[in-house]
């Protein structure tokens, strides 16, 4: 597994640097956000650590490109010595997959990558089922009870994160940012339109034991629901 570890202490990076290759996996580090973006364009990563204090670049700007490049199946653990619970709660929503609070206790930090490691793993596949709803990847297309939900590729993209993050609560902005980045046009309405297209072709209204729901102020989630 390649990692891009970006710290602005060359120090630290080099740290988390040997303990990944102790477990048997490379690394690159940059002390600037811009520098990875840089080497982002090679597509080499499959995984990415960082502070959140970068130096020349916000956090949250190399979080959006990561995900904007990369989408929501690559792993990020965010580290960051501002260990509030709002500020937890922020990096989380921004679209973080782990949160490691500085300084950085290495055995946890290593169980945590592991575990990232083996939920990715479990989802690798080209496939993936969700009650009578089937994802398959390698065609772009959803099956809801073994039938073609006919799809735009939008509300695929859509529909995927939704169905991979069961429980999360996507704002929309985020959803915007995620799936419209640098499109005109686009606000907020435009979210509500898909996600209501979404729940409809997937019967995502708790029949199938699955609700997407709005949540008042914060934006939509998708629940598991008890059917009789």
């Amino acid at each position: 597994m390649k990692f891009a570890i970006v710290d602005p202490s060359r120090k630290q990076a080099e740290v988390i640097k040997a303990l990944l290759k102790s477990e048997g996996h490379k690394g690159e580090i940059f002390t600037e956000g811009r520098a990875c973006l840089d080497a982002m364009d090679g597509g080499a990563f499959e995984f990415f650590v960082f502070d959140w204090g970068l130096l020349d670049i916000s956090g949250s700007q190399l979080l959006d490109e990561i995900r904007r490049r990369h989408g929501w199946q690559i792993p990020v653990v965010v580290c960051s010595a501002l260990t509030t619970e709002e500020n937890v709660s922020d990096i989380l929503r921004a679209g973080a997959d782990d949160f490691i609070a500085k300084p950085i206790r290495y055995m946890e930090f290593m169980a945590r990558v592991e575990a990232l490691l083996r939920h990715c793993h479990a989802t690798a596949t080209p496939r993936l089922r969700v009650g009578n709803i089937e994802i398959n990847f390698n065609t772009q297309t959803i099956l809801l009870g073994g039938t073609d939900a006919g799809l735009t590729q939008r509300e695929f993209d859509l529909a995927t994160l939704f169905l991979t993050n069961i429980g999360r609560i996507f704002s929309r902005d985020e959803l915007l940012k995620s799936l419209w980045q640098g499109e005109i046009a686009t606000d907020t309405r435009t979210v509500d339109t898909h996600s209501s297209r979404v729940r409809r072709k997937l019967g995502l209204d708790g029949a199938s034991g699955l609700v997407l729901s709005s949540v008042y102020g914060k934006g939509y989630r998708l629940d598991t629901v008890q059917t009789d």
